[in-house]
């Protein structure tokens, strides 16, 4: 591990003062190999993992053999997962969503081990490279992977556009409540959120009738790890509360792959406008071929944008800092149709 993913753990722990990197080891070498490993006789040991999440500890088993062995994850989290996203995931997307499966509790720790994914997170792709930047063809490769990954098993909505659209509203006008009482440091955030929430709400016809994917509802740069030499994607982790949504609803994170944040706000990357084009007509065409034909990028864009004012609106409202701020700013500044004057209709 690095210094930063050794402070992580370290702030892990700060509210576990009876447990420790040492004393989760030992756990899993006298609980979790007998249970999943009765009869080995092959050499094991446990090594924290090179990557660390904020809200879990994850550590490394390997099992040694002069068949070259193998490694299983085992990761103690504070919340207890719900596994019916990651089951569900993994039916339709394959080999590259691990299953986890829930091993009980150490202390007051959630134990789930799930076979070893090979991959870099792209955040430590990005964090590793100059100026946060990779090479276009690479960047693209992660692009199109996503895409499929996102509209993959699109399904019919069956609920009906008038129930749709009053739920919407209601829920968009509950966004804009929450806005309109936010004491922000940039005056013009709120003033973007409020032009971006009319507008949508004038296009709700446009996209109730969108069909549903499964939706992965932390599709961050932390969770999908891809192929150091090539780009494509080799396992997205965390379904944990993936829930089937109109297609579009967590395209927002695709945003890291089109910018990155400064300590002066958001960054399109130079490439931006070719990414996103690329990433629009791969999702496109992955929908017509599964018989969804008509939807059009700007109907996508518009579901993004729910998505997107859900997301960072919670978010803002907990941490309250202008580094959220500087977020929201991004992802509306992103959006096709908060660059130009906004028309009635698509």
């Amino acid at each position: 591990m690095d210094d930063y993913q050794r402070l992580v753990v370290a702030q892990f722990f700060e509210s576990l003062p009876n447990l420790s990197p040492e004393l989760c080891h030992q756990f899993v070498l006298r609980h979790i190999v007998p249970a999943l490993l009765p009869k080995t006789t092959s050499k094991v040991d446990v090594q924290p993992s090179a990557f660390q999440g904020s809200m879990s500890y994850t550590a490394i088993l390997h099992i040694h053999s002069t068949h070259g062995g193998h490694r299983i994850v085992v990761q103690f989290r504070t919340e207890k997962q719900d596994l019916s996203g990651v089951t569900e995931a993994s039916c339709i997307h394959g080999s590259i969503v691990p299953l986890v499966t829930y091993q009980g509790m150490y202390e007051e720790l959630f134990v789930y081990t799930s076979p070893f994914a090979e991959g870099t997170p792209y955040i430590s792709v990005l964090t590793s490279s100059d100026d946060f930047e990779l090479p276009l063809w690479k960047k693209m490769a992660i692009v199109m992977d996503l895409a499929d990954l996102v509209t993959r098993g699109a399904r019919a909505n069956n609920v009906p556009p008038d129930t749709a659209i009053v739920e919407l509203t209601t829920t968009l006008d509950k966004t804009q409540h929450a806005v309109n009482d936010y004491a922000f440091q940039n005056i013009s955030v709120r003033t973007s959120i409020s032009a971006c929430v009319s507008y949508v709400l004038s296009q709700l016809h446009n996209i109730v009738t969108l069909p549903l994917t499964l939706t992965h509802q932390d599709l961050s740069p932390f969770n999908y790890l891809i192929d150091l030499s090539t780009g494509n994607v080799k396992a997205v982790l965390d379904w944990d509360g993936a829930l089937y949504l109109p297609v579009g609803s967590n395209f927002h994170f695709l945003d890291s792959l089109f910018g990155f944040m400064t300590l002066k706000g958001w960054q399109d990357a130079d490439d931006r406008h070719e990414l996103e084009a690329a990433f629009y007509d791969r999702a496109l065409d992955s929908l017509a071929a599964q018989g969804y034909k008509g939807i059009t990028k700007e109907k996508l864009e518009l579901q993004k944008a729910i998505g997107m004012l859900l997301y960072g609106v919670e978010r803002l409202l907990k941490s309250k800092d202008e580094h959220s701020e500087h977020y929201l700013d991004g992802y509306l500044r992103g959006l096709s149709f908060m660059k130009e004057p906004i028309s009635s209709s698509y």
